[in-house]
């Protein structure tokens, strides 16, 4: 193999030894666990000041990912002028770790800012988008610009390496997907249960920061004799005749162009491939931080695969056929997996049963198994086409590559912006998670339309070039005319809800009040921007579930319903205005508007959910023909934090306190939000299922809860000795029992009480259970659940088979017999 050889002065550029690159190779691994942390962890802690919005979450991931390609492209632009590019990466890693450290202190700085902006200038919904797209980016650009930046820089240095081949910049790229993969596994599984999310971002900056040591010490120790007599190896020297032969070829008919075209296409389909699966697994194996950590590692284990598959090979053919043929089968595995995801609730609820299932980790499996079906094969296919487009780029001069490489990683980082935004609102919530596939899928076509070329080099090629542009808008057509159909009835079921039901009542860890024909029937599917909401009829029950997570029906949940919304009512001072966070079916709030209540703001984050009131009409008032009704499509948080409105009551009735987006409405921070918002007599009310949740896990919300307001009442629906939910009223102030009689004097009032069996005061009282005296010493110890340990997030799911509702009445039973009214203590 022949080499071009020249002269370089010893202090110019620095060379690197194999050894050296393969010390920093395990060091870029750990560089991409510690980056993917980040992500998730920085992510989290901006959705709590920006709220979990959809457009907030884009507008955070915009700022996070535009700081990547803006180290990309810098990095591209310099790097290959860096006189020592493993002292600049170590430098750089030590740089991302110093920061991390101050994040944490940041946010209470944005905080602060964000809740003045919106006081002082109260921004439209564009403006103020505006507002957090550039805290976001006051915030987050110097990491990320850093982190963006790496690739470049270690690309500069394996083109000065004896053995760079046109595959090395892949190879390194892979190593970065690993530790990507072990980054979420350790974070999601290990990492912030035991530690929290704090602990976790400074665990991952000491890692950092002990990488930037071993980086310079590898650059000053181990090459420390290799600054004499160096030669700097020109990359066409290291590839073979035929790579050669495929370099002029490829530069011939597209050069630069179309593979950054490329790069572009393979950011936004796997973003928006990514976004979709994700919601359709919603649907199927639950909402949990490990089915999210699930999600994510199996579609960075199928890319880092694909990306390992291709820098294992050595590309004599036309890279073009190659990126055609990727593309081709990519868009038919996108396809495919539209087939396959409408047969996994049923295979995942069947095998779940067959096996007879009895513990979290064999759940778990399930849950591995069911997303492995829909996303490992795709995932793969697509993790090979941006390895494909960095072999492009290391297949040029030195200085020409590292550009190259860092263009290609910034355009590729950009179309992944894109697709995140596209996805989020325009094509799922206009069209669907089916149109989102296949439109990626047709994204896929283009490229392998464009990639085609004859073999013979005419002069006159443009009639079999728009042969293949052809071929592909007539595959595009047929994709979307033989487009599967979609089975909401079974995505609409909660596979993995409906099997740990089953089980449970099967196992008689909680009872089934359901008795006759199921006779389902779906009446409404939709799509929203953070949700999937849906409407089934089952054994003659009308049902909401918001993800496949029943959240209100018209049977059952009734007396939950209706009293959430009315117990403030018969218990606060004064009844002027009010706050409902959580509008559903409608109920609660429509029980709270039969009242004299002045006025009522709900704070809803899912418009679909609203949508999905209409079905529920027969029981909830219609709510939204009230006057006195002002709904507001926000974030709960959000909203108290930056609103001066102070309520005479605020009601809190999300359901399910271990779930993503749920779950930090539960937390000490949200109760603090909410007694802030409330006047000086206020009441907070919290609805609390006892189901699915251990007595510990239980006593943790009561303690969070009850160390926020000083007093408190705590009521079981149904009665103090029976029933599966809870209904918590906090004030500053002390609270009695002797209001009900009088505010039950409201004929309206009165009515909806009757409704759900309460006929006077009496049968309102019998539901009581305790007030602060009597909780306090029974939840004495338990874990205050915050923001930072998300510990009712990450404990719950694991206690899926645990005897739950007995072990909970058990304690609530002992709770209320050691409790009497206050009305009886004279």
């Amino acid at each position: 193999m022949a080499t071009i050889e020249r002269a370089v002065k010893p202090p110019a550029i620095r060379f690197y030894s194999m050894r050296s690159l393969s010390l920093i190779g395990v060091c870029f691994v750990l560089s991409g666990a510690t980056g993917l942390i980040y992500e998730v962890l920085w992510a989290r802690m901006l959705g709590l000041v920006f709220g979990a919005t959809t457009l907030a979450v884009s507008t955070v991931l915009a700022a996070f990912m535009g700081g990547l390609a803006l180290g990309s492209a810098l990095a591209g632009q310099f790097a290959s002028r860096i006189r020592r590019p493993i002292r600049a990466y170590g430098l750089i890693e030590i740089g991302i770790g110093l920061y991390a450290i101050a994040v944490p202190f940041l946010f209470g700085w944005v905080d602060n800012i964000y809740a003045l902006i919106w006081q002082q200038l109260q921004p439209g919904p564009f403006a103020f988008s505006v507002w957090r797209f550039a805290l976001s980016s006051l915030l987050l650009l110097v990491p990320t610009t850093l982190m963006g930046a790496t690739l470049g820089v270690l690309s500069a240095a394996l083109v000065r390496s004896p053995g760079f081949e046109s595959t090395s910049v892949t190879r390194l790229y892979t190593r970065n997907l690993v530790g990507a993969i072990c980054g979420t596994i350790a974070a999601g599984f290990f990492l912030l249960p035991t530690l929290g999310v704090r602990a976790t971002i400074y665990t991952a900056a000491a890692i950092n920061i002990l990488l930037g040591m071993v980086a310079i010490f590898a650059d000053r120790v181990l090459d420390a004799t290799g600054k004499k007599n160096h030669t700097e190896v020109v990359p066409e020297g290291s590839l073979s005749e035929s790579e050669q032969d495929g370099i002029a070829h490829d530069q011939h008919v597209g050069g630069p162009r179309f593979w950054l075209f490329c790069a572009f296409v393979s950011g936004f389909v796997t973003i928006s491939a990514q976004v979709a699966w994700a919601r359709m697994l919603t649907m199927i194996i639950g909402s949990s931080t490990y089915a999210f950590t699930i999600v994510v590692s199996l579609f960075l284990i199928g890319l880092s695969a694909g990306a390992y598959f291709i820098g294992r090979n050595r590309y004599s053919e036309n890279l073009r056929f190659t990126i055609l043929k990727v593309e081709l089968v990519t868009a038919g595995s996108l396809y495919l997996s539209l087939v396959i995801v409408n047969v996994i609730p049923v295979l995942l609820v069947n095998t779940g049963l067959r096996l007879n299932v009895g513990s979290w980790s064999g759940l778990l499996l399930l849950q591995i198994f069911a997303a492995g079906l829909l996303i490992l094969l795709p995932a793969f296919l697509m993790g090979t086409a941006m390895p494909l487009v960095l072999v492009w780029a290391s297949k040029e001069h030195s200085s020409t590559s590292v550009q190259l490489v860092g263009r290609s990683y910034a355009v590729n980082t950009v179309g992944a912006i894109a697709g995140a935004f596209c996805t989020g609102f325009i094509l799922i919530p206009l069209t669907s998670t089916k149109y989102t596939i296949l439109f990626a899928a047709a994204l896929c076509l283009v490229v392998a339309g464009l990639a085609y070329q004859p073999r013979s080099r005419t002069a006159e090629q443009k009639l079999p070039r728009g042969f293949g542009l052809g071929v592909a808008a007539l595959l595009i057509v047929l994709l979307f005319v033989f487009a599967p159909r979609m089975n909401f009835e079974n995505l609409s079921m909660g596979a993995y809800d409906s099997l740990v039901r089953v089980l449970a009542h099967r196992d008689g860890v909680t009872p089934d009040s359901k008795q006759g024909p199921q006779n389902p029937e779906l009446l409404m599917y939709k799509e929203g921007p953070t949700s999937t909401v849906s409407v089934r009829k089952d054994w003659g029950i009308t049902s909401l579930a918001i993800n496949g997570r029943t959240n209100a029906s018209d049977s059952e949940d009734m007396p939950t319903q209706v009293m959430v919304g009315q117990m403030p009512l018969l218990l606060a001072p004064n009844i002027k205005n009010g706050m409902l966070v959580g509008f559903a079916s409608g109920v609660s709030a429509g029980a709270m508007l039969q009242s004299p209540l002045g006025a009522l703001d709900c704070v809803e984050l899912e418009p679909a959910a609203v949508d999905a009131a209409r079905y529920f009409e027969h029981v909830n008032h219609r709510p939204l023909t009230d006057p006195r009704l002002r709904l507001i499509i926000d974030d709960a948080r959000t909203y108290l934090r930056v609103t001066k409105t102070r309520y005479d009551m605020i009601v809190s009735e999300p359901s399910h306190p271990w779930v993503p987006g749920v779950a930090n409405l539960f937390t000490q921070e949200f109760f603090e939000l909410g007694r802030g918002g409330l006047t000086d007599s206020g009441v907070f009310v919290q609805w609390i299922q006892i189901y699915q949740l251990s007595t510990e896990s239980l006593r943790s919300i009561l303690a969070t809860y009850q160390k926020v307001f000083p007093h408190v009442m705590v009521f079981r629906v149904g009665g103090a000795t029976k029933g599966k939910d809870l209904i918590l009223v906090g004030s500053k102030v002390l609270l009695n029992l002797d209001r009900i009689a009088e505010r039950m004097q409201d004929a309206r009032t009165a009515a909806e009480l009757a409704r759900v069996g309460l006929m006077n005061d009496i049968d309102v009282e019998s539901w009581y259970v305790c007030d602060e005296k009597q909780l306090a010493p029974a939840v004495a110890g338990a874990v205050i659940n915050t923001d930072d340990n998300m510990h009712v997030e990450t404990t719950v799911p694991r206690e899926a088979f645990l005897p739950l509702m007995q072990s909970n009445s058990s304690w609530l039973e002992k709770l209320a017999t050691k409790s009497r009214l206050p009305t009886l203590d004279s």
